[in-house]
């Protein structure tokens, strides 16, 4: 504490680490759309599995690495 009062004295401001919230939304809301995205992707690969268009399902889910 001493050495902070110090410090202010000598012209060393200091401040108060604050809360960020546009960045903690923003990271939420990109976190949420890739988890929608992903749900969306793994129900359209089964729908197309169901029909028969394997190899399209497996390149829809493969298709993610190059997102990530």
């Amino acid at each position: 504490m001493e050495q902070s009062l110090q410090a202010s004295r000598n012209g060393v401001a200091f401040s108060r680490p604050t809360f960020d919230g546009t960045r903690v939304i923003k990271r939420f809301w990109r976190g949420l759309l890739w988890r929608l995205e992903l749900l969306g992707r793994a129900k359209a690969a089964a729908e197309l599995n169901r029909m028969g268009y394997h190899d399209q399902a497996k390149n829809l889910m493969l298709d993610l690495t190059k997102y990530k």
